[in-house]
């Protein structure tokens, strides 16, 4: 059949002679003329409207109009509920069309679809799997589409995750032979020993290093029952076959939750239901760049269409946004507590989208021991959501799911985000933590807490309260890059949640207070609950770039698919072009990322020219390069290949932890270090709480265990060396009135048992136990208890730790500038100076003190004089 002339949607609309839709609205009839004048046949097409303006009758003519053409069509959604409302919204407007679901296809369905006689609806990955019943369409549409990316990116990633079982044996197998080729990444030691924290950065092994271990890591995984054993139904099984051939042409991360072994971005133009499509269009509220879309899915450049004008106010009903006002964390208990009043308010039902599954564990159990009930949503399983809309009361938790669920009406009236979605995977933690310049990242915060606040309202009469727990979610949301990816329509409720956050907990709580209760004179806009600010004079706003004047995807997504066909000289080429773009934006890290993935596709290829290539490729991106933590792993990387191995830096988890503290803190820095400082020299809670701080500025990954631990520390220390995981418990002892005592035998008797316990829960990790006192001496028999087991701390020896440390990152702070890799890096090498000097000085700090007290002069005495 020939194509059909050119579409009259409004009368295709009218033909239809359905009761529901009978006319177009304003932003569809626009989007659809120019469709039909410009984009008929464009390969690539992303429509961009806001929540509520007809998305899906928009696709569903576009489909109507595919099937006239002679092409067989399949419309993807992010769930199977989302499905059944297209195959529902398509039986209304008298569109045939047929539903396919994991074991259900049916001949007649199947044959309906290839013979382009109905469209075909379908969740993701029912269409993307490694075995597609469906065959591929000529014209895609992907609804939400950025979901399109979990299932696209699946088809190469190996993803071993550090769980009870099979896993967690294979997991520690590649850790083993890792730690045993070089001590190049330090945070393992912790992994390996189960101590690492989960928001622990990935450490990405070096292409070299990979290279040395990546046969006896391919036995070990084909080895492992996670593939041999059909039982199991584990998704490795299904990925390793595809993925094992390739294994040289990945990047390997190593996470505390798991690890990932994928291509640099996900080769989709390989896949035959994507490449034999004549055009694929990409729906959602919230795309975002094109720039960046492409590069999540892995597929060709992309041509936006938006609408010219956007949704007056009110159209998606009343939504109220208020942030965590304090320094205190998503999982803290008067956080939580603050949540779960919500919930109650709210009717009893709550939905909490987290940003991983590993942070999705952990709520899971938390909600658990706090006696509520909950159902989890994993990806292609979303038959959770109908058991979950049928109780009364319940939590909903998803992981890395901002978008393409549906939760208006009275299904849902509270969304809570728990943490700051910019990091939903290995690779984009690896991104946050060492491409401090790589705008791409906080775009896609913008865009995710947009589309989270879309969950809940899609009509007018939608009335519903989002809560962002995470403490660093005001400075995020006040980034310029942020900000800059928040369309028009979502602005007044981020300004709105801001104003309230300026109010603290009494605001926050008086907020949330008036949105469950309001007045009769409330206003219905999305500001109802919200302070009232003077009218200020309307200015342009200041012109910020970015990731949307960054074009390097095409050449990103081609270097990751050539090296992936072991096309070594194209790889290189187009990485070598993705790095010079993106240095040109000003992306120094970023740059020298693909600058990394260009000397990778030299030296997979292996001749003697080839690594002589690799080598130039990071020497040129290195030279005179900032001295940031990923320029210091590229300059390792260097020395490997030039034949001498050059250890990590143990100075690297400083600037790591302080980074991702000055990211989460903002403005609010200054206040959180007298906070923390103040916290020291308080009650014996207080104290404990700030060893957790102080545990953050000494590079140290620190909490207080729950109470109902056996024998419960007061606080714990885990950081990793090269040579092992440390381990510190803390025992906290205060005086209430008058002179300390000295230290008896009975304070000393108590540290011992919990670091035993310790030592059986984490055989691999040193542990050693601090006591902290203010006592000045001690009595002979606590010394000799104390002796090789325990350090003994004075009090003032910690907040000199404190004082020190804290100056220390105030100036790089102010020395960081605008925080580019440029001024990172120059403010590391002048901070660098003023820290002490001698290797794992803090493990040697934290040493048995042989019943010595270590006093705030021998803390002093390890610092150089300035």
């Amino acid at each position: 059949m020939t194509d059909a002339a050119k579409p009259d949607f409004e009368q295709n609309l009218v033909d239809f002679g359905s009761a529901r839709f009978t006319q177009l609205r304003p932003g569809q009839r626009q989007v659809l003329t120019t469709y039909a004048d410009q984009h008929l046949d464009t390969a690539n097409l992303a429509i961009e409207m806001p929540t509520g303006e007809g998305k899906t009758l928009l696709a569903l003519l576009i489909a109507d109009h595919a099937l006239s053409r002679g092409w067989s069509v399949a419309y993807l959604t992010g769930t199977r509920q989302l499905a059944e409302r297209v195959e529902e919204e398509a039986e209304d407007l008298g569109l045939d069309v047929v539903r396919f679901a994991a074991k259900d296809y049916g001949g007649a369905k199947l044959d309906d679809y290839h013979q382009a006689q109905a469209v075909g609806v379908m969740n993701y990955w029912v269409y993307f799997n490694s075995d597609p019943k469906v065959g591929a369409a000529d014209l895609l549409i992907f609804d939400d589409a950025h979901l399109a990316e979990q299932p696209l990116s699946g088809l190469q990633t190996l993803r071993i995750p550090d769980k009870l079982g099979p896993a967690r044996q294979l997991y520690r197998t590649i850790c083993e032979l890792v730690v045993a080729h070089t001590d190049a990444y330090p945070g393992l030691r912790a992994m390996l020993d189960g101590t690492a924290r989960p928001g622990t950065p990935p450490e990405l092994l070096s292409f070299s290093d990979w290279d040395a271990i990546v046969g006896p890591t391919r036995d070990a995984i084909g080895a492992s029952p996670l593939v041999t054993d059909r039982d199991l139904k584990d998704e490795m099984r299904y990925v390793w076959p595809t993925v094992r051939d390739h294994l040289t042409q990945c990047g390997v991360l190593i996470g505390p939750s798991g690890i990932e072994i994928r291509p640099y971005h996900p080769p989709t133009t390989l896949n035959p239901q994507y490449s034999r499509a004549k055009q694929r269009i990409y729906l959602s509220a919230t795309l975002g760049s094109m720039d960046d879309l492409q590069r999540r899915v892995g597929g060709g450049p992309v041509t936006r269409l938006t609408t010219a004008t956007p949704l007056p106010p009110g159209a998606t009903g009343e939504r109220l946004l208020v942030l965590n006002p304090s320094a205190e964390h998503p999982f803290d208990q008067h956080v939580l507590g603050w949540a779960l009043a919500q919930t109650q308010a709210a009717g009893g039902r709550a939905a909490w989208l987290c940003a991983s599954h590993a942070e999705a564990d952990i709520l899971q159990e938390t909600l658990i021991a706090y006696g509520q009930q909950v159902y989890r949503l994993r990806p292609g399983d979303d038959s959770m959501v109908d058991t979950w809309s049928r109780v009364a009361n319940g939590h909903l938790i998803t992981a890395g799911r901002y978008d393409g669920l549906d939760l208006a009406g009275d299904l849902c009236k509270l969304v809570i985000i728990t943490t700051v979605p910019q990091a939903s995977s290995e690779f984009e933690r690896f991104v946050v933590a060492y491409l401090g310049d790589a705008s791409f990242m906080r775009h896609r915060v913008g865009q995710r807490v947009t589309q989270a606040l879309g969950r809940a309202n899609r009509e007018a009469t939608d009335r519903s309260l989002y809560l962002g727990l995470d403490p660093s979610f005001a400075q995020m949301l006040a980034d310029p890059a942020v900000r800059k990816s928040i369309p028009a329509g979502t602005e007044p409720t981020i300004r709105t949640a801001l104003e309230i956050y300026d109010q603290g907990w009494e605001g926050t709580l008086r907020a949330c207070t008036s949105f469950w209760q309001p007045t009769p004179q409330a206003s219905a806009s999305t500001e109802a609950a919200a302070p009232t600010s003077p009218r200020r004079k309307a200015r342009p706003g200041r012109n910020i770039g970015g990731s949307s004047d960054v074009f390097s995807a095409n050449a990103e997504v081609s270097a990751a698919t050539d090296l992936w066909l072991s096309d070594h000289a194209g790889a290189a080429k187009k990485a070598s072009e993705a790095a010079a773009q993106l240095a040109k934006a000003g992306e120094t890290e970023h740059a020298a990322f693909w600058r990394y993935v260009e000397a990778h596709a030299h030296f997979d290829r292996g001749r003697l020219q080839d690594l002589a290539a690799a080598r130039k490729a990071l020497e040129d991106a290195t030279a005179g390069g900032p001295r940031t933590t990923w320029f210091r792993r590229l300059a390792r990387t260097v020395a490997d290949l030039e034949g001498y191995e050059q250890t990590a830096d143990d100075t690297d988890r400083f600037f790591l932890a302080w980074d991702e503290w000055r990211r989460e803190a903002g403005a609010r820095l200054d206040r959180v270090l007298s906070e923390g400082r103040a916290l020291l020299t308080g009650s014996h809670d207080q104290q404990c709480e700030g060893l957790t701080r102080l545990a953050r500025l000494v590079g140290a990954s620190g909490e207080r265990p729950p109470k109902t631990e056996q024998s419960a520390t007061d606080c714990r220390w885990t950081w990793s060396t090269v040579k092992r995981a440390e381990r510190r418990v803390w025992e906290v002892k205060t005086v209430p009135k008058g002179e300390p005592k000295p230290l008896i035998r009975g304070d000393v008797n108590q540290l011992l048992g919990q670091i035993e316990v310790e030592t059986r829960r984490s055989a691999k990790t040193r542990v050693f136990g601090c006591l902290l006192t203010p006592a000045t001496t001690t009595k002979d028999d606590a010394a000799e208890a104390a002796h090789d087991k325990i350090v003994l701390v004075n009090h003032g020896a910690t907040v000199r730790l404190y004082d020190m440390l804290a100056d220390r990152l105030r100036q790089y702070d102010a020395l960081c500038g605008d925080n580019n890799a440029e001024a990172r890096g120059e403010a590391r090498t002048r901070i660098e100076a003023l820290l002490p000097q001698e290797d794992s000085w803090l493990g040697k700090l934290l040493a048995p003190s042989r019943g010595r007290l270590v006093t705030a002069d021998d803390v002093a005495a390890i610092f150089p004089s300035t």
